[in-house]
Order: C-alpha cells, then sequence, then structure tokens
C-alpha cells in the first residue's frame, strides 16, 4: 500500500508519498508506476519552467517521495495541485493500494 499524505501551510505546501502499491510483481506494477510518474513529473515541470526557487525541500528516493513547495506563486501552486488531483484520481481508481493519510 502506498499512502500519501498533503499538509498546505500558510506560505508552503507539502506532498509525502510513501511505499510501495504491491499491485503486480516489480517491473509490472501499474499503480507504482503511475505514482511514480506523476510525481517526477511535477518535480521536472517545475524546473523547467525555471519555478525550482519556489522548491523547498524535494526527496525522490526508492518507496519515499516528497515535495514542499511555497504557495505565493500561482503557477507552481497550480502544478501542485494537479499532482494532488491526479494521485486522489489513482487512489479513486486503486484503493487498495493507494490512500491519502490525514
Amino acid at each position: 500500500m502506498t499512502d500519501y499524505k498533503i499538509v498546505y501551510k500558510d506560505n508552503d505546501a507539502v506532498i509525502e508519498v510513501k511505499g510501495h502499491s504491491n499491485y503486480a510483481p516489480i517491473g509490472e506494477d501499474i499503480v507504482c508506476a503511475a505514482i511514480s510518474t506523476a510525481c517526477i513529473m511535477t518535480a521536472n515541470l517545475i524546473d523547467k519552467l525555471n519555478l525550482r526557487y519556489n522548491i523547498l525541500d524535494l526527496v525522490c528516493e526508492e518507496g519515499y517521495f516528497r515535495l514542499q513547495v511555497q504557495t505565493k506563486d500561482p503557477i507552481t501552486l497550480g502544478i501542485f495541485n494537479n499532482l494532488t488531483d491526479t494521485l486522489e484520481s489513482i487512489s479513486k481508481e486503486y484503493p487498495k493500494y493507494l490512500r491519502l493519510k490525514s
């Protein structure tokens, strides 16, 4: 099971994604691949748009992703919110493999 948590604060937002979905064996796990792709694309898009200065923290490791961004920039916040929407969609399709933790 992969868990994710989203925290919005006054001037920043954090998303943390932990674990492996265990939907299928490694190399065949479409849920894990979708989650990983969404997370990496989000960080890469912020960087490609030269908004990296809005990233306060970024960790991308095996089974763990954490992104903290400043929320004052509407483009960065929109990209961040797109990731949260994407993870929500995946969790609705695969609720046994991805869940939002409060």
